[in-house]
């Protein structure tokens, strides 16, 4: 991409789920993409539907700042395991976060036994990554 670019985002799963999307650059800095304080329409991915962001509540476009390369980092978490200690469904855009601890908090969260079923078993979840250049 150039920077100044209009792009938007379409993420489809295997498997249903709650999304969490950050965009992280060559600095380790974070963006938590979705969900944020802008996606007023937070439901589950349903399995191999895609979604599609900035959505109509957005208000506004993405647009590809910066330089270098970058990725966005989607995990799917297929069972109701509350993250919102470290990935808010509130947060802001503006809010920098460090890409590095931000995930290691999220997995080690995700790697604990699920204890809600009558067999123990851990907790399902999944992750892509998608690699990207702005010139």
């Amino acid at each position: 991409m150039k920077a100044g670019d209009v792009f938007k985002l379409t993420v489809a799963s295997k498997i249903a789920g709650s999304l969490i999307l950050l965009d992280v650059n060559a600095e380790g800095a974070a963006t938590q993409i979705f969900p944020n304080e802008f996606a007023q329409k937070i439901t589950p991915l349903s399995a191999n539907v895609p979604l599609t962001l900035p959505d109509e509540y957005y208000g506004f476009d993405f647009e590809a700042s910066g330089e270098g390369e970058s990725a966005f980092v989607a995990l799917v978490v297929n069972d109701p395991v509350d993250l919102a200690a470290v990935a808010p469904k509130a947060r802001e855009l503006k809010v920098e976060l460090r890409a590095r601890e931000t995930l290691s908090e999220i997995v080690s969260r995700l790697q604990k036994t699920w204890t809600e079923d009558l067999d123990k078993r851990g907790i399902r979840w999944s992750v892509g990554m998608l690699r990207y250049h702005v010139e």
